[in-house]
């Protein structure tokens, strides 16, 4: 029987992420992960049965990526695989998850704890045997403990980049999948029809946007995801030595913590924990009702302003033009921060946002040039599988690589399978 590439989630989609690389009926599964709709409630990827799996691995610890795996240990143990750190996050996170969506998830915390007390760890360059499936993590630069793998089986070499980013920020080198030999590559295209500016001049603008704003006596909030947005952008205000008073509050306080118990996996672990000294902590109520009351540098979690500790001081800040919101998340549509970026205003009552609003390109996955220079770097290479995007993005994606590389390339939906002949 042929080797077949089942898409049970990213297809023609962002995130929701899940790869079966199957042969004889057996599966080796690449993350499982969820998306959420307008009503935050979680959607599972296409079913696939424990029973059939000869290993999960899961890529890094968002929730687009592991947050339907615990579902797959609800009855049996199948085998498990991650680097230590996204171990670690994950329970934080699935911990989390399971506090804010419980009634609509079919495992709870005893579940997530068998699934993580099952794992086994991996690490770069290793190579593991899983069953019929030989596969090896390679680093691919998107956030702590992340990786892209490459799959062994039956004569085929199939790289999945899972997120991936290409260039250098405060907590990642570049991926290094360049000279990677694969006839197949399964590669994201989140930011595949556009380009990100360069990396510096971003940091650049947002350190002195920031300074004009406290420079002039206001405070500024910058909402951010927990897993690695918060840590970055605490890393490029202690690296220029931002004498102003910032406090860190929410989970971004537990992440910087796992990761710096996981220094090993930062690009300068030293800086992450230069801000960790400097900067504040909010321990408590008493702490929050300080931070947004003199100039200074709030970075709290959530980044789309949907809750946590990020929305309290939004309420507080929003009125006076001396403020700031400095948004370096991605902003989905029907968030707040969206509507607070394209309409200026938030809540039911579209209250006016009167403190200056931004938004800052820190993106953590490549842009198409980023996934060209891949493409461009692996030997061998026959096909080419775009998932992890708009399909709107991943048209125009596919004519480039054709018209660049000259391979086959496929953009398959959800439940539908490749064959490799």
């Amino acid at each position: 029987m042929s080797v077949k590439i089942k898409i049970l989630g990213s297809g023609r989609e962002v995130g929701r992420a899940a790869i079966g690389i199957e042969k004889n009926g057996r599966i080796l599964l690449l993350d499982y992960g969820v998306n959420f709709d307008e009503n935050d409630q979680p959607i599972f990827p296409e079913h696939v049965r424990p029973r059939d799996l000869d290993g999960v691995f899961l890529t890094h610890s968002h929730l687009d990526h592991i947050g339907a795996a615990p579902y797959l240990f609800v009855s049996i143990l199948p085998r498990l695989y991650a680097l230590p750190v996204t171990l670690d996050v994950s329970r934080l996170l699935l911990y989390d998850m399971i506090k804010l969506n419980g009634p609509y998830l079919p495992y709870d915390e005893a579940t997530v704890d068998d699934m993580l007390g099952h794992a086994e760890t991996v690490h770069y360059g290793d190579t593991v045997e899983a069953g019929m499936f030989q596969f090896e993590p390679l680093y691919n630069g998107h956030i702590p403990g992340s990786a892209a793998v490459l799959v062994h089986v039956d004569g085929h070499s199939i790289l999945y980049t899972s997120d991936m980013n290409t260039v250098e920020t405060k907590l990642m080198e570049p991926a290094r999948l360049d000279g990677v030999k694969a006839d197949t590559v399964i590669i994201e295209s989140t930011y595949g029809a556009s380009n990100h500016p360069p990396r510096v001049e971003t940091e650049d603008h947002f350190y002195h946007s920031v300074l004009e704003v406290v420079e002039q006596g206001g405070t500024v909030l910058v909402p951010s995801f927990s897993v690695s947005r918060g840590q970055e952008i605490m890393s490029i205000l202690a690296e220029r030595g931002f004498d102003y008073p910032v406090w860190i509050d929410g989970m971004i306080r537990q992440i910087t913590e796992i990761y710096l118990a996981h220094g090993e996996y930062l690009r300068d672990a030293g800086l992450l924990a230069k801000a960790a000294s400097m900067f504040r902590m909010v321990k408590g109520w008493q702490d929050r009702r300080r931070a947004y009351k003199r100039p200074g540098v709030i970075i709290a979690s959530a980044g789309m302003l949907k809750g946590g500790p990020s929305l309290y001081y939004l309420k507080k800040m929003f009125a006076n033009p001396r403020n700031a919101i400095f948004l370096v998340s991605y902003q989905a549509p029907g968030t707040p921060g969206r509507r607070i970026l394209e309409e200026g205003v938030f809540g039911e009552e579209n209250l006016p946002v009167l403190a200056r609003v931004q938004w800052f390109d820190f993106s953590s996955h490549t842009d198409k040039r980023g996934i060209l220079r891949v493409l461009r770097g692996v030997r061998g290479l026959e096909r080419v599988v775009l998932v992890h995007g708009d399909p709107a993005v991943q048209r125009v994606l596919a004519e480039r690589v054709k018209e660049e590389i000259g391979v086959d390339v496929q953009i398959p939906g959800n439940g539908e399978e490749i064959v490799l002949d």
